[in-house]
């Protein structure tokens, strides 16, 4: 554990995790140390423990495939002192309510917590709750990426799912300017949105501390924070969680501090065992908040890089300068600051008068609708649409 004392605790996190190999426990050797100092210690569960189920029908990511390895695998997760796991995204339904039923079997048997799945929509809703000297911190975990067949309903396994919608709109130079980009617009759902605020209020009341996490956003190298995801994320902090965790773009994103809490867009890989694509970042993290009187008080991360055999390991300080350098260019428009601290980072911010501040004609950044327009046209060109009322919400 962190500390002894029972007022001060350490909570750390980490991206996608799927570990697939002969001998599980050796894939975190090189960071298990670390991650053993956390007193809570999560992850995004990225494909099934699972040797049963049939390969469910409607996948159409391009490039994806239905993703498991064998229960053996749990191992590695024992092994490093994960006990907190979030199960909703675009992989744990892959082989049916079979396999994702026989992977939370596995979770139970090894004592390990999880969330945003389950035989039925209370329990893909339900929160996992850890406690540990007196503090209670409960996980959620949902996805937008996703097929109808994954959601849990009333009667049938599944996963906690949020909907989103896109709409596009050509942008008024498109007659003499063919090929333009255009306006895009990702809406949460109203209900689903709702629905994940009370999900985040009911956990306030059973935990001192309210971790978030979202499955969301576009991979394959696409590198931008989509809109919906910066009002989920709010939303969520709005509701009264204190932490929010992204992952599914499979390398790092921006970090945005919105009310005093951390939102991670995108925390990467973390393991993504034998498999590689041009659009997978190498740097990765593992996220360290510090807990005191049952409040997170500080975030920080320690750099850290995947190995050519999938395995994690701490970075020296130069290259850990080369991931903050990174983090800070990739979080300009959040206004977020980093700082090296004795090998980690501490994340703070916002700075005043960021671009998502300007966008909402305020200080902080904050929800609503202007926040929610993504595009490669130029900032004063959105402006001057917002301010004609050109986008409405409907």
């Amino acid at each position: 554990m962190a500390s002894n004392a029972k007022d001060e605790m350490v909570l750390m996190a980490v991206g996608d995790v799927f570990v697939n190999r002969a001998d599980p426990p050796s894939v975190f050797a090189k960071v298990e140390s670390v991650l053993r100092q956390g007193d809570f210690v999560m992850c995004n569960l990225e494909g099934l423990n699972c040797d049963t189920g049939t390969p469910i029908d409607g996948k159409i990511e391009v490039g994806s495939r239905h993703l498991r390895s064998t229960p053996d695998n749990m191992r590695a997760l024992t092994s490093a002192g994960f006990n907190a796991v979030g199960m909703a995204n675009n992989h744990n339904m892959d082989f049916g309510p079979d396999g994702l039923m026989q992977c939370v079997g596995l979770l139970d048997k090894a004592n390990i917590a999880h969330t945003g799945g389950g035989r039925n929509l209370i329990e893909a809703h339900k929160p996992a709750i850890i406690e540990r000297n007196g503090t209670k911190v409960a996980l959620l975990a949902y996805t937008s990426v996703f097929i109808p067949g994954y959601t849990a309903d009333d009667s049938r396994p599944g996963l906690s799912t949020l909907r989103v919608n896109t709409s596009y709109q050509a942008p008024d130079n498109a007659y003499y300017q063919p090929g333009y980009p255009p306006l895009v617009s990702t809406v949460p759902d109203a209900m689903d949105l709702e629905r994940m605020m009370n999900d985040v209020r009911e956990a306030r009341k059973l935990a001192d501390i309210v971790v978030a996490g979202f499955h969301w956003g576009v991979s394959w190298g696409y590198g931008k924070v989509c809109g919906y995801q910066k009002e989920l994320g709010r939303a969520a902090i709005d509701a009264g969680a204190d932490l929010i965790l992204g992952c599914h773009p499979h390398s790092l994103q921006a970090m945005e501090v919105y009310k005093g809490k951390l939102i991670c867009y995108c925390m990467g890989n973390f393991v993504m065992d034998g498999m590689m694509n041009d659009h997978f970042g190498a740097d990765t993290i593992i996220l360290k908040c510090m807990i005191k009187n049952k409040k997170i008080t500080k975030c920080s991360f320690i750099p850290v890089r995947i190995s050519e055999q999938w395995q994690p390991y701490i970075v020296d300080r130069e290259i850990g300068l080369e991931v903050m350098k990174k983090m800070e260019s990739i979080s300009t428009d959040f206004g977020t600051t980093y700082a090296m601290e004795n090998g980690e980072v501490v994340v703070g911010g916002p700075k005043p008068g960021t671009p998502e501040a300007r966008r909402g004609f305020s200080i902080e950044p904050h929800r609503g609708l202007p926040v929610l327009v993504d595009a490669m046209l130029p900032l004063p060109y959105i402006m001057k649409k917002v301010k004609a009322g050109f986008f409405k919400n409907s």
